[in-house]
């Protein structure tokens, strides 16, 4: 009887919360093509994503390969492995991938994160660029100021304002002209090729250092890892032991990727909103608190099942075997998880897909289990 009731309330208490945002159209599958217009906010995952048809209102889309090609005109919100944005954007951009290329005008501002971040010659950004990545390339333009962050940026383009960059190499390229001042923090001095111009002049500031009693960032990773490790592998041998049966549909689920991650995608932008506008009533105040705990919760739990999948993949490969322990199946895809995770630049796209996929995984085992009661 416990079990049906958290179920029902986990269900009523995430139908209650994304009853109001359901004013949108959703895609999802392993390729997924949309060339029809949209007349709405659009809402779409799977492992290839093109979109060909305008869209009017926002736009989100994952998936490993995403190519938005046609115009939306709301803002954009994107994630993947690799991803070009080509159609042009009403309003602001929020994009992570390993990969990222804009190559359209973006009304407001643009946040653009990944390994390799370019904002092609041709492109605009209305507003503020922020972008963050191993290489970072800003070849077209930007209306206002830019923030830049980087192991290698390369600026090629035009900036209205000022330019602020913290990178190991900067580079203005013969067709950079920022009408601001630059101000970067880097160790050497940046490369100022013939022909690139900065009104405002150029000011080197001191790259920033850890004291010297102290241990710098990153010089024990392995301590941060192997905790997050133990943590991930508690909490997934204590949901085998506690709900062995609702944790094994859930690890089913996840193999059906597209579907998973689209609805994990609509949960992280639906319910934060709807559950704080709860808060804000004052009636709804234990509701809404209570949603995002079981937001929060889930989402990170998310890692586990996706991890255990990934296991059972491996284990049944390896030993030739048609079943495997789910406690030996959590156990080597979350240690893999975690090594992914510790990868530089791309580590968090892989956490943040891997936590999208379990996340909607999880909440569409809910509905069914409370559906059929």
């Amino acid at each position: 009887m416990g079990k049906v009731v958290w179920w029902t309330l986990a269900l009523a208490l995430t139908g209650v919360l994304t009853a109001p945002a359901l004013a949108f159209v959703f895609r999802g599958g392993d390729v997924v093509t949309i060339s029809e217009p949209v007349r709405d906010d659009l809402y779409v995952a799977g492992g290839t994503v093109t979109v060909r048809g305008p869209v009017d209102g926002d736009l989100v889309a994952a998936g490993v390969t995403v190519v938005l090609e046609s115009p939306a005109t709301g803002g954009v919100l994107a994630a993947g492995g690799t991803l070009w944005i080509r159609g042009k954007v009403g309003r602001g951009v929020r994009a992570a991938a390993g990969t990222v290329s804009v190559e359209t005008s973006v009304g407001t501002d643009a946040v653009l994160a990944g390994r390799l971040v370019t904002l092609e010659r041709g492109a605009r950004v209305g507003r503020d660029l922020v972008a963050a990545g191993g290489t970072v390339r800003v070849l077209g333009e930007v209306g206002r100021r830019a923030r830049l962050v980087g192991g290698t940026v390369f600026i090629g383009g035009s900036v209205a304002e000022n330019v602020e960059v913290d990178a190991d190499r900067v580079v203005l390229l013969p067709e950079a002209h920022v009408r601001g001042r630059l101000r970067y923090r880097s160790a050497q001095p940046a490369e100022v090729r013939p022909g690139a111009r900065v009104e405002g002049g150029v000011v080197r500031e001191p790259a920033a250092r850890p004291p010297r009693d102290l241990p710098r960032r990153g010089g024990f990773p392995w301590v941060r890892w192997t905790v997050e490790a133990l943590w991930l592998l508690t909490l997934g041998f204590a949901a085998q032991a506690v709900l062995p049966d609702a944790a094994a549909r859930v690890s089913e689920e996840t193999a059906r990727t597209g579907r998973s991650l689209l609805v994990g995608l609509v949960l992280l932008a639906t319910v934060p909103v709807a559950a704080v506008l709860l808060v804000v009533t004052v009636v709804g105040v234990p509701l809404g608190l209570l949603a995002l705990g079981l937001y929060a919760a889930t989402l990170y739990l998310g890692q586990v099942f996706t991890g255990r999948r990934l296991g059972e993949g491996l284990l049944r490969r390896v030993l030739r075997a048609s079943s495997v322990s789910p406690y030996a199946a959590t156990a080597v895809g979350v240690l893999l998880l975690v090594a992914l995770f510790a990868l530089p630049w791309v580590g968090w796209v892989v956490r943040l897909t891997t936590a999208l996929v379990g996340f909607g995984a999880i909440w569409l085992v809910v509905y069914r289990a409370a559906s059929h009661r």
